[in-house]
């Protein structure tokens, strides 16, 4: 990795209060630039554009959420297909204090991410969560033979769930704080998907009957 400049340091620190203040979308490059104390000149010598701009801040970070995050679905994925249902929240406890000890360790980018990146590329990151798990649930309560929930009542959901989630993230929670309600909301959020599950299938089946 190319050693970050006096220059750019000075850059990325004031983009960094600028995109917390506005929101990419509403954050003046020119502002950015001024601020810093360079010339337009002198910031398109590092960076091509107020998007690269801020992924220089954040992309890091964004690929570390993702190791993390994708350790919960390889712990979840590590069950038999059949028990994966009932260990959706052993493997989620498992990270739990890996992902809080990143949460602390990062706020200030997660908030970047989730809360300021409209106009950028990560933009739709919750989004692209919600549709995942909606991807992994479904076909997971088909096979226990739990399906026939409307799709659109899981994406649902699931944005509640990663909604609340994101609110503990980007909040002023400490790692202990951050474990206690994350677990809360998982198995708040994992009970009730299963028992709605639940619920249908035993519609389904006394129609039938």
């Amino acid at each position: 990795m190319a050693e970050v400049t006096a220059t750019q340091q000075a850059i990325l620190a004031s983009a960094r209060r600028h995109f917390m203040e506005h929101g990419f979308k509403s954050a003046s490059l020119n502002r950015i630039v001024a601020d810093a104390g360079f010339t337009k000149g002198a910031f398109y010598g590092y960076y091509a554009s107020k998007e690269e701009l801020f992924d220089a801040l954040v992309a890091q970070t964004s690929q570390g959420l993702a190791k993390v995050m994708g350790n919960i679905t390889a712990g979840w994925a590590g069950y038999q297909v059949g028990e994966q249902a009932e260990h959706l929240d052993e493997a989620f406890f498992a990270q739990l204090p890996e992902l809080a000890d990143f949460i602390v360790a990062h706020r200030d980018d997660l908030r970047l991410i989730l809360t300021h990146s409209e106009g950028t590329r990560y933009e739709g990151f919750l989004e692209s969560l919600v549709e995942n798990n909606t991807q992994r649930i479904e076909p997971m309560l088909a096979r226990m033979g739990l399906g026939g929930v409307d799709p659109d009542t899981y994406r649902l959901l699931m944005t509640a769930y990663y909604g609340t989630l994101v609110r503990i993230a980007t909040g002023d929670y400490a790692k202990d704080q951050i474990v206690a309600k994350m677990r809360d909301v998982q198995i708040v959020f994992q009970t009730g998907i299963l028992a709605l599950a639940q619920r249908r299938q035993g519609a389904q089946e006394q129609e039938r009957s």
